[in-house]
């Protein structure tokens, strides 16, 4: 194998989880990270399955939008003063808050190792947290309420009515749709306290997906339909999460999306799996074997959808690195998808490309873009038709654990964990583990 490299970088080894040199190199058709720890050996780990794709990714790249203030200073140097520390590149485009460590499944693959028995947070600690959040973005960013499983706490209604109160206008639920199913008024009374969407765990259409990926041998699809349709008659946005394991349901891809498209549903965003929290101990036995990269998923569209999307229809999404997550816009009418960057190009939207999406902004700005061309909506029909529909995004993030995690990278994150203390750390570094199992944040921080 000849080996080209691309850059030179940092990571952390696998087994202590110190600060190492890394490399990023092709064979010519993937794109792989080597690095070396001196105590523990030489690892490799995958990060893009398609090089061509990868250097693609390069066009969208833009510089950071940094936050006002921040809650950590550097001492001992990234990545071990999250917070985030003035290291940090980003600021957060969507906040992720853990209300509960309980869930109502065992999942077998678990990012968030739920189910630990832990006291959950009292109400006063979550808005503490809140209010730290907006002191130090300025503004009240998106979040997504998550746990564990946040039904099942009692009191989710007045925690969805503190973030509202508190200014919050993006407030979501990241939920396996179990308590949404069985309670006929749970959405209903999320959804009347100011709840404005779900992220719902959905994985696949067939029984073996729901027992490998959560650990529950009956059909699940009868349940997130019956969440999904009690969400949707609540007025809540509903966006559809599966988790893709190579050789599981990876030939799924375009069956979820359109799915997701017949009940009129937000969108998707794949999920590839990392090895983060929890997952079978066969997987590090050869992760390459399991691992789903960004291309895979495109690529993977493309040919299961026949063409109607294609690889080139996913941008990189600009906010954070653009190597983390892709996605498109897009229109449906009549049975017929059109990414609405075919419309008037991706390099014209690229501000709008964001990690949590604004459907009214991008249409009027695509208008406005049409509108300046000499092609607007006022000006020619045309462009009115393939604009009307039903607006929906399909994205793809793709998570680093402990084999393939880059510093640079983490440093224009902009998903962060809001913790219980008001620290804000980039999501994937607060869900690394080594591969003997040891945490580096999670559990380590209130």
């Amino acid at each position: 194998m000849i080996k080209q490299k691309l850059e030179e970088t940092e990571s952390l080894c696998p087994i202590c989880m110190q600060i190492v040199p890394a490399q990023i190199y092709t064979d010519g058709t993937k794109v792989f990270m080597e690095k070396n720890c001196n105590f523990h050996g030489v690892y490799r780990g995958l990060i893009w399955s398609d090089y061509e794709l990868y250097l693609r990714s390069f066009q969208f790249k833009k510089p950071g939008n940094q936050p006002p203030y921040r809650a950590m200073s550097v001492n001992k140097g990234c990545p071990f003063d999250c917070g985030l520390c003035p290291e940090h590149e980003q600021h957060s485009c969507l906040a992720i808050l853990e209300v509960t460590s309980e869930c109502n499944l065992q999942c077998p693959v678990c990012l968030a190792s739920s189910s630990r028995n832990n006291e959950d947070p009292e109400i006063e600690q979550i808005e503490d947290a809140l209010r730290k959040l907006l002191k130090y973005e300025g503004y009240p960013t998106a979040i997504q309420i998550s746990g564990g499983e946040p039904t099942v706490r009692r009191d989710l209604s007045e925690i969805v009515q503190s973030a509202r109160d508190l200014g919050f206008e993006s407030v979501e639920i990241d939920t396996n749709g179990i308590e949404l199913a069985k309670k006929p008024e749970m959405a209903r009374e999320l959804a009347d306290v100011g709840l404005t969407g779900i992220y719902l765990q959905f994985d696949g259409f067939t029984a073996d997906v729901h027992t490998f990926l959560r650990g529950r041998a009956i059909d699940l699809l009868p349940i997130k339909e019956r969440a999904i349709e009690k969400a949707k008659k609540a007025g809540l946005e509903v966006a559809l999460a599966p988790t893709v394991v190579k050789g599981l349901n990876e030939d799924q891809l375009w069956k979820i999306v359109k799915y997701a498209i017949k009940r009129g549903l937000k969108g998707v965003n794949f999920q590839p799996f990392a090895a983060l929290g929890r997952f079978p101990p066969e997987f590090l036995k050869g992760i390459e074997e399991y691992r789903v990269t960004i291309p895979d998923i495109v690529k993977g569209i493309e040919s299961q959808s026949d063409g109607q999307l294609r690889t080139e229809d996913f941008v990189s999404v600009p906010c954070p690195d653009n190597r983390c997550s892709v996605l498109t816009y897009t229109v449906v009418k009549d049975g017929k998808i059109e990414p609405i960057n075919r419309v008037v190009g991706a390099e014209k939207l690229l501000d709008y490309y964001a990690m949590v999406a604004d459907y009214d902004e991008i249409l009027e700005a695509t208008k406005e873009i049409l509108c300046e061309a000499g092609d607007g909506v006022s000006c020619c029909p045309g462009s009115k038709d393939t604009l009307e529909g039903q607006y929906f995004s399909i994205g793809c993030h793709g998570l680093q654990d402990i084999w393939n995690i880059d510093l640079r990278r983490l440093k224009k994150c902009c998903v962060h964990e809001l913790t219980m203390d008001g620290r804000l750390v980039p999501f994937c570094l607060y869900n690394t583990i080594s591969i003997e199992g040891k945490p580096l944040y999670r559990d380590q921080i209130s």
